[in-house]
């Protein structure tokens, strides 16, 4: 039997290892070889020999911080043998729920019984959360998404930093568009933190959760919209020629369409699509684009950087504004 076979979920504890022979220096030749990475103390992720690449790296710089927090989360539970549930962002990696700004060198979890909190290297042990925990796909433990989505804008967004509350609101329209919380289990969420410092601005945020956003990029430029004062609806459905699409955001005032160019926008379910394939997908938004000027609504876009900039935001907004009434006078 080979390490590897040992594994699951892609991790295996020293422990395990000594059952099939692989003692200490063994897992140490096997680091210099990058055949294994060690998570904790004890605990290790094992990169198979057929595999194209190790667990712990991905496709980009997010990928592979989201896909290493969730090994170094997966080990700590399994370490702490029931003892312990994934919470805060750890319990949202787990659910796959779309995060921003969260600290992902540190997992989260909370205690099952006591009250007592910890902290070790890489590792933020919470005490006992008042609810019934549940299964992430994997089969984990975690506290109940909704109570995960409220805890992650509680806590420091990187070391040193104060707490970032916007994450609860990008973490929250996911979950809801998801089905993996509802805005009542999102509301007992935030009376069971009640007394958390930075609970106010949580559920001021809370109030907007929408699952019709559809990317982090929505959400951020959704809430730049309402704190400038824009009235809009987001994913609007339009008609053209026949076809039939969505717009990410229409005010409700004037006939502006805003959109957010994200690449996912653009690259569907590709990982690394052709320049012919980002062409075409390039294409049919200007075609649509094109089309919803024919039918009298003025179109602006933002894209990842612009999405916080209140000054660049209000400028093309009311530029928009100020074509389309232009259309209407003449």
């Amino acid at each position: 039997m080979e390490l590897h076979d040992l594994a699951k979920d892609g991790i295996v504890s020293a422990a395990e290892a000594a059952q099939i022979g692989i003692g200490p220096s063994d897992l140490r030749r096997l680091r210099r070889l990058g055949s294994v990475t060690r998570l904790i103390r004890g605990w290790y992720a094992v990169h198979p020999p057929n595999a194209d690449r190790p667990p712990w790296e991905g496709v980009d710089h997010f990928d592979t911080e989201r896909r290493r927090h969730s090994l170094l989360t997966l080990a700590l539970i399994r370490s702490f043998d029931g003892r312990a549930v994934a919470s805060h962002q750890s319990a949202l990696v787990l659910h796959d729920v779309p995060l921003w700004k969260s600290d992902l060198s540190t997992a989260h979890l909370c205690r099952v019984r006591d009250d007592h909190s910890r902290h070790r290297p890489s590792a933020l042990l919470h005490p006992a959360f008042g609810g019934d925990p549940v299964l992430c796909p994997r089969g984990y433990l975690t506290v109940p998404v909704a109570q995960a989505v409220v805890q992650v804008g509680l806590v420091p967004s990187r070391p040193g930093h104060c707490p970032f509350p916007l994450e609860t609101l990008v973490a929250a329209d996911a979950a809801l568009r998801r089905g993996l919380a509802t805005p009542e289990e999102l509301d007992a969420a935030v009376r069971a933190h009640g007394r958390h410092p930075g609970i106010t601005a949580v559920r001021q945020l809370l109030k907007h959760a929408d699952g019709r956003h559809e990317s982090v990029g929505e959400t951020r430029l959704a809430h730049t919209l309402r704190v400038l004062g824009y009235r809009f609806t987001p994913q609007v459905w339009v008609q053209a020629e026949g076809r039939r699409w969505r717009a990410d955001f229409e005010l409700d005032d004037e006939p502006v369409v805003i959109e957010f160019d994200g690449m996912a926008k653009y690259s569907g379910d590709l990982v690394n699509p052709t320049a012919d394939q980002l062409r075409a997908a390039l294409a049919t938004e200007k075609w649509r684009e094109d089309r919803l000027r024919d039918a009298g609504r003025e179109v602006t876009r933002f894209v990842w950087a612009e999405a916080d900039d209140l000054r660049l935001v209000r400028s093309r907004v009311d530029a928009a504004i100020l074509r389309a009434r232009r259309r209407v006078r003449f």
